[in-house]
Parts: structure tokens; C-alpha cells; sequence
């Protein structure tokens, strides 16, 4: 058996406390950081993405600009074996979207991520979901999806995760949009082949944090492989 900490966390692009969002990572001690509306600024994306792992105490291992400014970052029981990101085709002058997988490793036990954000555009959201699917499909082991959907749990994407077998162990106890007042729950720890969930919500840091650090509220998902 092995445990394992999932956060996923709608940055806003950095654009919040630097340091409020690092404390938020830092005393939610994820073993696995997953990131929508990371750096994603031409040449300098990479290098901004390592120094928000260093103040975050973890490893970038892959995604950022090319995934659609989702990225992955991993703490010190976290092997790697492979990353990949995809760009998720959009239309002209919309944000670009991507999805960022990971197969990763802690305790002998082998098991993916998939991180994603989806659009606005309800029309186009669930074809982006089914590119989310296609890339999961490429993990092995159970598999985490994660990330800001964009529509509340009745919506057709998550439907259409949970068709795919995907549970949402969530509850509206932790609407996560916007941060400083939250009424909706649109970001996701979805998981698939999971033995059990433990926790699965608040991450346990200040309330005041969240508000200064992004748009969004951060997911914990406490999960036993």
C-alpha cells in the first residue's frame, strides 16, 4: 500500500502572492502538484516554472506552455519514468489549451496523472475533455485526473469523466471559484483505479491564504494506491 497526496491548483498565472501561494503548496505537502495557468511566457516559461518548484520545496517534471500552461510538479518520494504535453486544437484569439500526463512512481507502486483545464466555450468544452480521455488512456497503473473543468459537477464533462470511470469523491463543503468568496466547485481530483480516497477538499491551510494567492481555491486529494 502506498499513500499519496494529490493537490491541483488554478494559479492564475502568478499573478496573486508569490509567497501566500507557495505556503498554501508548502503546508499542504503534496507529493504530486498539479498546476492549471502556469508560466507560460515564450523563452522564459521553464525557467519560471523551476523557481515556482523551488519555492514550492518540490521538482518540476514536466507540461507548462506546451500543455496549455498545466504543468506537473513532484516531491522527494516521486519517481518520474515520463511526461508529455499536448495542445489541445482552439479557435483563433481564444487561450490555448493543452493537457500534461505523467507516469510517475512512489513505495514499488506505478500509477499516472493527467492534468487539464477546459474552456469556457460550453459548445467546445466536452471535445476537450474527450482529448483529455485520449491522453489518460496512455497511462498505466490508476490514474488522477485533475484540473479546473470549468462547470460544476453536473455539467457534461464531468459526466463524461465518470462515463469514462473517473469518481469524484468531492462535495460542494469546498466550492473552490472565486477564491475569496467561493460558490462554485469547478476544480477537480477525479480518480480512476484508486484503492481509496482518504480526504478529499480542503487542504487545511488559513482561509486568508487563498484569497491572496490565486482566483481559485486549491484540491487536496488524499488517495492509498
Amino acid at each position: 500500500m502506498a499513500l499519496l497526496r494529490v493537490l491541483t491548483y488554478n494559479i492564475f498565472m502568478g499573478r496573486g502572492d508569490p509567497a501566500a501561494l507557495a505556503r498554501i503548496v508548502r503546508e499542504a505537502d503534496p507529493d504530486v502538484l498539479v498546476v492549471n495557468e502556469g508560466p507560460k511566457a515564450p523563452l522564459l516559461w521553464q525557467r519560471r516554472y523551476r523557481e515556482l518548484a523551488g519555492r514550492c520545496r518540490m521538482s518540476y517534471a514536466g507540461g507548462g506552455r506546451p500543455a496549455g500552461a498545466n504543468g506537473v510538479l513532484v516531491g522527494s518520494r516521486i519517481q518520474v519514468r515520463a511526461t508529455a504535453a499536448e495542445r489541445i486544437e482552439t479557435m483563433p484569439f481564444t487561450p490555448r489549451r493543452g493537457v500534461v500526463t505523467a507516469q510517475l512512481g512512489t513505495e514499488g507502486q506505478h500509477f499516472g496523472v493527467v492534468g487539464c483545464h477546459l474552456g469556457l466555450d460550453p459548445d467546445r468544452r466536452l471535445g476537450e475533455a474527450e482529448a483529455v480521455l485520449t491522453a489518460a488512456a496512455r497511462l498505466t497503473g490508476p490514474v488522477v485526473l485533475c484540473g479546473d473543468l470549468n462547470e460544476p459537477p453536473a455539467g457534461p464533462c464531468w459526466r463524461r469523466f465518470r462515463e469514462a470511470g473517473f469518481i469524484d469523491h468531492g462535495s460542494d463543503s469546498w466550492p473552490t471559484f472565486p477564491a475569496r468568496r467561493p460558490v462554485k466547485r469547478i476544480d477537480a481530483v477525479l480518480v480512476r483505479g484508486v484503492t481509496e480516497v482518504r480526504r478529499h477538499g480542503d487542504p487545511g491551510v488559513a482561509e486568508k491564504l487563498h484569497a491572496r494567492a490565486s482566483d481559485h481555491r486549491a484540491v487536496l486529494a488524499v488517495l492509498e494506491l
